[in-house]
């Protein structure tokens, strides 16, 4: 799959999950695609791998390059969480609470850039200033803008549960009101119902709305229905208070509904425009 000459460097796998299976088949196919990214590499190249996954540490040993784990959860030879503080190889980095974007999952993905950084000899004192300055790439945890004292995050790119529940871990469930749901593909959202305790409110949309909304009744979180995202982020702006996070954050696909996951980002971002004055 279009590495018969690709040949990276540096090459970094930040996690391997049981998506896309609708495209590979099966989450065998799926795996063997991400790790042909190291199929050319030598002993003169790395291989940056998240070791919170069991799968990482059992491919470990099945490549030619340099293997440099990140974690979250122990210490390893590479980069590394360690209470408030994030390490390469022993040496302080940063802090966890300086990272520009929210998110257990950014965590992780700080830890692979600073593994990146270092292994091509960036300065931790710039690697820190680039990640505090970072806000997040459009569409994934978007800082959106505060208005009245409410602010608003577009992750129009969670497209699936997994997605969600990473993008739930950043905030303070008390204070979001969540605009969730989309494409309908049969799935139920069981897994979801434990990141959703807590949450102030729901804003519930799409084809799958009533599976969403029996997740809502098990996690005990009320709601209300939405007919598109604008009319989705107008009511999450009402039941607002200052404090509060309106995150769209829809754990499904956008089809249903939108031409792509884009398209709906734009219509929630334009929606916050129009709310500001």
């Amino acid at each position: 799959m279009g590495i018969e000459t690709f040949y990276p460097h540096i090459a970094v796998i930040t996690n391997l999950m049981p998506t896309h299976l609708d495209y590979h088949g099966s989450f065998e196919d799926y795996a063997a695609a991400k790790w042909n990214i190291q199929k050319n590499m030598t002993a003169a190249d790395y291989l940056v791998l998240n070791f919170n996954q069991d799968w990482a540490k059992e491919m470990a040993g099945q490549t030619e390059a340099q293997v440099v784990p990140f974690s979250t959860a122990e210490k390893v030879d590479g980069a590394y969480l360690e209470g408030d503080t994030l390490y390469f190889r022993g040496e302080a980095v940063m802090k966890a609470d300086e990272i520009g974007v929210p998110g257990s999952h950014n965590i992780e993905n700080a830890l692979a850039a600073i593994a990146v950084a270092k292994l091509s000899g960036i300065a931790s004192p710039i690697i820190r200033e680039t990640l505090s300055a970072f806000g997040g790439v459009k569409h994934r945890l978007q800082y959106a803008g505060t208005i009245n004292g409410v602010a608003f995050y577009n992750d129009s790119k969670s497209t699936n549960i997994l997605a969600t529940q990473k993008a739930l871990s950043g905030f303070d469930n008390s204070k979001v009101v969540l605009i969730a749901g989309g494409l309908d593909r049969g799935n139920e959202f069981d897994e979801l119902v434990p990141d959703m305790k807590g949450l102030k409110k729901m804003v519930i949309l799409g084809q799958s709305a009533a599976r969403m909304k029996r997740a809502a009744d098990q996690a005990g979180v009320p709601y209300l229905d939405a007919t598109d995202v604008r009319d989705a982020a107008r009511k999450a702006f009402a039941q607002a208070a200052p404090g509060d996070v309106v995150l769209l954050s829809p754990a499904n696909a956008s089809w249903d509904m939108y031409s792509n996951f884009e398209v709906r980002g734009e219509e929630f971002l334009a929606t916050v425009e129009e709310l500001k004055g």
